[in-house]
């Protein structure tokens, strides 16, 4: 388990390394992986064919393909992945259980307290989308609790606040997009299909916010101010990659991003109610402002009830 675990915690200074320094030299970052290594108690030696082999398993596990540029002297990533692959959900985790190295979770280490449904098909989606196998499943509305059958070509997976989803062709050729944690029943299929190689799935979500990417929500610029604390918390971590800080004055923040407004955007900018004030578009500001007026109304008549 320990060789295991150094295994992973090399890959993940490997991307660490390369997301922070692009171009580093081979040697320099064979130095900074055993001095990494040597500092979290791991074996410091790392060998110029374990290095080789770290990269070429990157490429084949996670289709890292990274290369060497002779005009920099140095390897970077693939700029192809970067926006969809986000490695950052998949790092995270592994990067905690390297920390802890053989300790169990300690008391000073405070996990969500969330249980996650649906990753045991992950493996099995994979394959499938490697191997461009169809998959068949039941798949549960949350509105309802009804269950329909679903045949799909899966394209991709994709992970949103600890949730998972694939990304695929119906039978109709509509790609649709599922969550995991409702698929019931998943099995695979011989039938191969034929993927449309015009389908980009990074396009796909670029102007989103969340899994909605349907073009029913059209791409809206919106534009709008919080206070300072807000701001700064947006700052550190954007709702979305075209957010940009427009200006700061009177101790507000004013922010502009080009996104589909999606029930995933709204609700989110919801959860930043107490500071935030929308400039535009008038129509968001207005549906904003009936989502509100209906709550008050809701919660007012709940008051009066239990009185």
């Amino acid at each position: 388990m320990k060789k295991l675990k150094g295994q992973l915690l090399r890959w993940i200074l490997i991307v660490r390394k390369l997301q922070n320094q692009p171009y580093i030299s081979f040697r320099e970052l064979q130095r900074e992986l055993e001095r990494e290594l040597a500092f979290r108690g791991y074996d410091p030696v790392c060998s110029d064919a374990t290095l080789k082999r770290d990269l070429n398993e990157l490429k084949e596990e996670f289709g890292l393909d990274i290369t060497y540029s002779r005009t920099h002297k140095g390897y970077s990533l693939p700029a192809v992945r970067k926006g969809w692959l986000d490695m950052d959900c998949i790092i995270e985790p592994i990067e905690v259980m390297t920390a802890l190295g053989n300790h169990s979770l300690p008391e000073y280490i405070l996990p969500e307290q969330y249980q996650t449904r649906g990753t045991q098909y992950l493996s099995y989606l994979l394959h499938a989308i490697r191997q461009r196998q169809k998959v068949h499943f039941l798949y549960r509305k949350y509105a309802d609790n009804t269950r329909s059958e679903r045949t799909l070509s899966p394209y991709a997976l994709k992970e949103w606040r600890g949730r998972w989803y694939v990304l695929g062709a119906e039978e109709s050729g509509k790609i649709k997009t599922f969550g995991l944690d409702r698929i019931e029943q998943l099995t695979l299929l011989p039938e191969i299909f034929s993927k449309n190689e015009a389908f980009d799935p990074v396009q796909k979500f670029k102007d989103s916010f969340g899994i909605y990417s349907s073009e029913e929500y059209p791409i809206e610029e919106v534009v709008f101010d919080c206070d300072m604390e807000d701001g700064n918390y947006l700052k550190s971590r954007p709702l979305h990659p075209s957010q940009q800080l427009l200006k700061e004055e009177n101790g507000r923040m004013v922010f502009s991003l080009r996104v589909r407004i999606t029930p995933d955007f709204l609700m989110e900018i919801m959860s930043r109610s107490w500071s935030l004030h929308i400039v535009q578009p008038a129509s968001l500001r207005q549906r904003l402002c009936n989502i509100y007026r209906e709550a008050l109304q809701r919660n007012e008549s709940s008051s009066t009830e239990t009185t």
